[in-house]
């Protein structure tokens, strides 16, 4: 499936807008299409880890990790995780909305042998993106790629497809 049937299903006419991208998940066929899609530019690629960023992305990355059969790593919202600080790696950024957030990972889910790939539902200016990328090296993982739906392409994710393998399927 390509990405004019996602948008076709979720009604969108303009992709350089956010889209509410959940009803392509109230569809069984095209979810399960949709994760093949995802996982495809993937598959000659070796990695023991899927890392999902909050929210969608875990919608997403439980799926990818299921048929994959891959571990799943969850970088959550800050202030999420059930840790004391001193357990966490945290990072603060302002996304693409101007608004201040912060992600958290717990210590020990990634280490240097494991080789990741980033999951997330949609990529704007990459501040998300970069923020996760900087934990996840932080814990001296590998990053082997990120699978999006759709990343704007611009100044600003450039370097997501350059230096870390983006692949998105509206590109």
């Amino acid at each position: 499936m390509n990405w004019k049937n996602y948008k076709n299903h979720i009604g969108s006419k303009n992709v350089k807008i956010r889209q509410d991208v959940t009803p392509i998940f109230e569809n069984p066929k095209i979810f399960h299409n949709l994760i093949a899609d995802m996982i495809k530019p993937f598959r000659k690629t070796s990695y023991n880890k899927i890392v999902a960023l909050d929210a969608l992305g875990f919608v997403l990355g439980s799926a990818i990790a299921y048929k994959t059969k891959k571990s799943l790593v969850l970088i959550r919202k800050r202030g999420k995780l059930p840790y004391p600080n001193k357990f966490l790696e945290s990072i603060n950024f302002t996304d693409y909305t101007k608004s201040k957030k912060g992600f958290d990972i717990k210590k020990g889910s990634l280490n240097k042998k494991d080789r990741v790939l980033i999951v997330d539902e949609w990529i704007q200016t990459g501040t998300q993106a970069k923020s996760a990328i900087k934990l996840i090296e932080k814990l001296g993982a590998k990053i082997i790629g990120i699978s999006t739906i759709n990343t704007d392409l611009n100044k600003k994710t450039e370097i997501l497809f350059e230096k870390y393998n983006c692949k998105s399927l509206n590109n």
